[in-house]
């Protein structure tokens, strides 16, 4: 369950926009046969902002969701577990 403000969502969004046009790009690299380095290069770039996307996703997650239940007494312990074994996914 997200809870993202209006702002939040917009940045967001405006970051997956621009993390597709990178994929497509990508797509059109490969397809022009260009130098693998700049398809490469590329692809980092992609992965950084990606990074970048999962981590404003994981501090809504602590600042809402996880602190809501902490203040509820609810399902914390859950919460926490399931973001540590989504943590653990990126080794």
């Amino acid at each position: 369950m997200g809870h993202f403000s209006d702002d939040d969502k917009q940045r967001l969004k405006a970051r997956l926009n621009r993390i597709s046009g990178q994929v497509n790009g990508i797509n059109k690299m490969i397809e022009q046969d260009r130098e693998c380095i700049e398809i490469l290069n590329q692809i980092i770039s992609t992965q950084a902002a990606l990074k970048g996307v999962w981590k404003q996703v994981v501090k809504g997650h602590l600042q809402h969701c996880v602190t809501d239940a902490l203040k509820h007494d609810k399902n914390s312990d859950e919460l926490i577990n399931d973001l540590v074994d989504h943590i653990e996914k990126l080794k």
